[in-house]
């Protein structure tokens, strides 16, 4: 036999005395050639009738079979040749006159390989896995007889299999066990008996498959050597007919003498205590037979109710469930079970479930029916969840794993699980959705997994992940999303993606292209109002672990441009998502908002603020006495001193209470008025506090004083006379505020306050910044400045800031606890 030939498209090749098989194709994935591939990984088993030789790619030596009972067998540890999404040939040659058949438990891989024209002898075919990674079996019958079985195992190629896809397996079945699994696809894992669950529909078929024959032979053995007790009952009966007694009989007459009469015979007995004596077989143990029985019938009849809507069905299945539940039907309706009641269900501590024939081996199949399968073993196959499937699964669980471990959790039904179908699968729409508290903010925010069809003018939208913030201070509600595409662009040499996109693997065009669509489409209609937009982000979430050379990709620094691209997502590259989380639960709203991007002129409908306009006058005053009095009459007063000319006009008064005279619970800014009137008068001409003064001051008649919705609190004991605007008046928590000069100013102070206490802003220094340590943070000339002693250590351009503010003050922490160290 010649070997494959090294750098060919031949993987495998198997020869018997009766059959040729041949499978071909790539030896690497052509669109993933770098996936890491750590020495011979991969498993291979061959079991045939027959003795047989075994050539693989790469090998230049004949693989020979061992001999084991009823055939030969060999496995082999191999360099992976099988990949998901790719297209293998198979050929099978049979010799001597034989028919070869192809078989395999899927019938989209089955019905794949047929017969080549006119030549019954040759069987070919193409098949491909999709998505599904594990073991396949591939079986060659020959004559109608199993004759050659080779199992393969199928390799994932964006991802590692031995870490990353055994984690996410690990993750999601921690979360919620059951979810991994599906029936009958094109590969499977192995499994092991669980001890304390309850079997889905999906184990069941996976274990029922396995021992039937072992639990049809058992129920027979039963039937053959059923378990009896003699039973005995007792009855008064006339003396003629009484066959058997015994020493209760003796005991009945001795207390009912008037039975028994004394004749020239001898004694004469009337009636008496008979006993009666037969064998039964309706005990508890074989009430508890007939009932496992008849539940393994209804569990089939259920799966295959389940299995019968699926789109894939397969007639070979259903009618080999009508063949397992026929089996077990005929022994019901057989012997003495027919006879038997099965309302007792509750298994008794008797010893023949442990050691009469039968009975026990059918007890043990029938805990393992009921029991769930175990993720570690070897003993049973079942299918998992196509990789695509269960990569959308693990992140909706991963991203709350994320959020749980910062953030305090609200909601206690983490995750609703539908467990009515054939396999377990979650629950889409507003069920399977997740609420969060900031405990630094009290914001509450939600974590949804495709949340029910969201209405648009249009089309109807479905993302995966939907994120749903709200923020202190603002209306709207601020949604992003998450959505997991199992899609890697391998950035090819020569492919459009490599030479204009990027250089390194990323997220597919066509899903960013989606993420732009959610974005749009996904909108809101307010009662008879326009729509708006209520997405401000969406992002791709797609299997890749170089998160450090992801970072200069294209589709990467597009989100800080218009909050749309990709993050790599896997167990092994978490970093950024997580980051990505903690940038947009932090933001202010004024962050938030600024992460949209907005239609062309919208900016010349937004209000506008005026930084260099200082139309509000913050007037302290002096006691109790004039507050009410100022209040009373509408009215300010202060010095002509006290304001320069460049600070008129003034169109508005606030009150500013102090710490001194009013207490710090009622210091600060409440009221406000609007000026009708300005004028200089003498200080002994505002007779409402009557003060003999030559002195002139301005006196503000105002037209009515009103009260802010959010009042401005005192930071510190006296406060200035100064300046600021209604827009700081009506948005300021604290009255540094009142003061800040530029947006930049107004941005960073917003953001300082969601990240800092408030109580150590401005505590040793009155320019809105804070201490860390030896430390100061401050704002100066558009600057973020960190410094110590008077020294500068850091810098940050407000417009870096604006755009990572998050980044910014862990920047600024980290570099000051270096600092103060």
């Amino acid at each position: 036999m010649d070997s494959p030939r090294t750098g060919s498209d031949e993987l495998i090749y198997i020869e018997t005395p009766n059959l040729l098989v041949t499978i071909k194709g790539k030896a690497v994935h052509p669109s993933f050639p770098q996936v890491e591939i750590n020495g011979k990984e991969a498993r291979l088993s061959i079991v045939c009738d027959e003795k047989f030789s075994c050539a693989l790619h790469g090998d230049s030596d004949r693989l020979p079979a061992k001999d084991i009972i009823g055939g030969y067998q060999e496995s082999y540890a191999i360099q992976p040749l099988f990949f998901e999404q790719q297209r293998y040939e198979i050929i099978i040659e049979s010799l001597n006159g034989h028919q070869a058949e192809f078989w395999h438990e899927n019938y989209n891989v089955r019905n794949k390989v047929s017969k080549v024209g006119r030549n019954s002898s040759l069987l070919s075919g193409v098949i491909n896995f999709g998505n599904e990674i594990g073991l396949s079996d591939l079986w060659v019958r020959l004559d109608g007889k199993d004759y050659l079985k080779v199992t393969i195992e199928v390799f994932p190629s964006k991802i590692s299999y031995k870490e990353d896809y055994q984690a996410i397996v690990a993750d999601v079945t921690e979360e919620v066990y059951g979810l991994v699994f599906d029936v009958l696809k094109k590969t499977y894992q192995s499994f092991g008996q669980s001890s304390d669950r309850r079997s889905s529909l999906a184990e069941f078929w996976a274990i029922i498959n396995r021992i039937y024959e072992k639990f049809a032979r058992a129920a027979d053995m039963v039937l053959r050597n059923p378990y009896h007790v003699l039973h005995t009952e007792r009855e008064v009966l006339p003396g003629h007919k009484v066959q058997r007694t015994d020493a209760r009989s003796i005991r009945w007459l001795s207390k009912h003498p008037e039975h028994v009469k004394l004749t020239p015979g001898g004694l004469q007995i009337d009636k008496v205590l008979a006993v009666k004596k037969y064998v039964t077989y309706d005990t508890n143990e074989n009430r508890l037979t007939r009932y496992m029985l008849q539940r393994t019938v209804k569990r089939l009849e259920l799966f295959k109710s389940h299995y019968s809507r699926l789109t894939r069905k397969d007639s070979e299945i259903i009618d080999k469930l009508d063949e397992m539940a026929g089996g077990i039907r005929s022994r019901l309706n057989r012997g003495f079970l027919k006879e038997i009641d099965s309302t007792s269900k509750e298994p008794s501590m008797s010893l023949v479930f442990g050691m009469a024939p039968g009975y026990r081996e059918l007890f043990r199949c029938y805990l393992m029916l009921e029991r769930g399968l175990s993720v570690t073993g070897e003993i049973f196959n079942l299918s998992m969840k196509d990789l695509a499937l269960l990569y959308e699964y693990w992140c909706f669980i991963k991203l709350n794993s994320i959020l749980k471990a910062k953030y305090e959790l609200i909601s206690q039904d983490l995750i609703k699980v539908d467990r009515s179908g054939l396999f377990v699968s979650l629950v889409k729409g507003q069920n399977s959705q997740i609420c969060y508290r900031n405990p630094r903010t009290k914001e509450q925010f939600i974590l949804s997994y495709n949340p029910k069809e969201t209405s648009s003018p249009t089309v109807a939208q479905k993302p995966d992940n939907v994120l749903q913030l709200t923020k202190n201070g603002a209306h709207t509600n601020y949604e992003y999303v998450f959505d997991a595409k199992y899609r890697v662009n391998p950035a090819l040499p020569g492919t459009y993606y490599h030479d204009v996109i990027s250089k390194t693997p990323g997220p597919e065009i066509d899903d960013i292209n989606t993420m732009h669509r959610y974005r749009d489409a996904i909108v809101y209609q307010n009662g008879a109002g326009p729509y708006e937009r209520t997405m401000f982000g969406a992002y791709i979430l797609f299997p890749y672990h170089d998160e450090k050379e992801y970072k200069n990709h294209h589709f990467y620094q597009s989100i800080s441009q218009v909050n749309i691209g990709g993050l790599p997502f896997l167990p092994s590259a978490t970093g950024l998502v997580t980051e990505m989380l903690d940038e947009l639960i932090s933001d202010s709203p004024d962050s938030a908002f600024e992460r949209a991007t907005l239609p062309v002129g919208i900016e010349e409908k937004l209000a506008k603020v005026n930084w260099d306009e200082r139309d509000v006058l913050i007037g302290t005053v002096s006691n109790v006495n004039q507050f009410y009095i100022n209040k009373k009459y509408n009215f300010y007063h202060t010095p002509v001193s006290n304001i320069p000319k460049k600070g008129l006009p003034i169109r508005y008064v606030a009150l500013y209470q102090t710490i001194n005279m009013f207490g710090k619970e009622n210091a600060g800014i409440k009221y406000y008025g609007e000026v009708v009137t300005t004028e200089i008068v003498k200080r002994s001409e505002i007779r409402e506090i009557p003060k003999k003064s030559s002195q002139l001051y301005y006196r503000f008649n105002v037209r009515e004083w009103k009260e802010l919705v959010s009042p401005v609190k005192a930071k510190e004991i006296g406060f200035p006379i100064g300046f600021t605007n209604m827009f700081l008046l009506e948005n300021s928590t604290q009255t540094p505020e009142l003061l800040l000069q530029s947006e930049a100013e107004y941005r960073f102070y917003t953001e300082l306050k969601r990240r800092v206490n408030y109580e150590i802003i401005n505590k040793d220094d009155p320019n809105n910044g804070f201490r860390v340590g030896e430390c100061s943070v401050f704002f100066d000339h558009g600057e973020i400045v960190l410094s110590k002693g008077g020294n500068i250590k850091e810098k940050y351009p407000i417009s870096y800031f604006i755009n990572h503010p998050n980044s910014v003050f862990r920047n600024l922490y980290r570099e000051a606890q270096k600092a103060s160290k």
